[in-house]
């Protein structure tokens, strides 16, 4: 089988749907303060690369965890 990654890079500029705010990239710790680096990162779920099962619009109906891998 070939596989195709078609995976987006979250960006802050990044496109997203219209009226949805881009992801944000807020720095948590820093390696002067804390000694280490870390990023929060916020972002709604349908940001990027992202697959919409039917429970994303219709309630009751299947959710992704429901679907088998192949």
């Amino acid at each position: 089988m070939k596989v195709l990654d078609l995976t987006h890079k979250i960006k802050e500029n990044m496109p997203v749907y219209p009226g949805t705010e881009g992801p944000k990239f807020i720095p948590a710790n820093t390696y002067e303060k804390d000694g280490f680096k870390e990023t929060l990162l916020q972002m709604y779920t349908h940001t990027g690369t992202h697959m919409d099962p039917p429970a994303h619009l219709y309630p009751g109906r299947t959710t992704l965890d429901q679907f088998p891998p192949d």
